[in-house]
């Protein structure tokens, strides 16, 4: 019996997979009217470009914190 991806993750986009369109966009539009971000990763793409989406305050979190070129409102090093 052979198993579909869908059936061992379901709701699971892995790396190298695209967003479902319809995901992205309420993603797009919920991070724009939302007032706290908390963003724990800038390495991934598409995700990584929604920090400098929001108007509300933004928090990055994270244990390597020299990379960072988005502005924040608060950087938190650590997990």
């Amino acid at each position: 019996m052979r198993l579909l991806r869908w059936e061992l993750c379901p709701n699971v986009v892995l790396f190298g997979e695209s967003l479902p369109q319809a995901s992205w966009h309420r993603s797009m539009e919920a991070i724009k009217t939302a007032e706290l971000v908390l963003e724990m990763s800038l390495e991934v793409y598409p995700v990584n470009q929604l920090p400098m989406m929001p108007k509300g305050k933004t928090v990055y979190i994270n244990l390597d914190i020299s990379q960072q070129t988005t502005p924040f409102d608060l950087t938190v090093r650590g997990k």
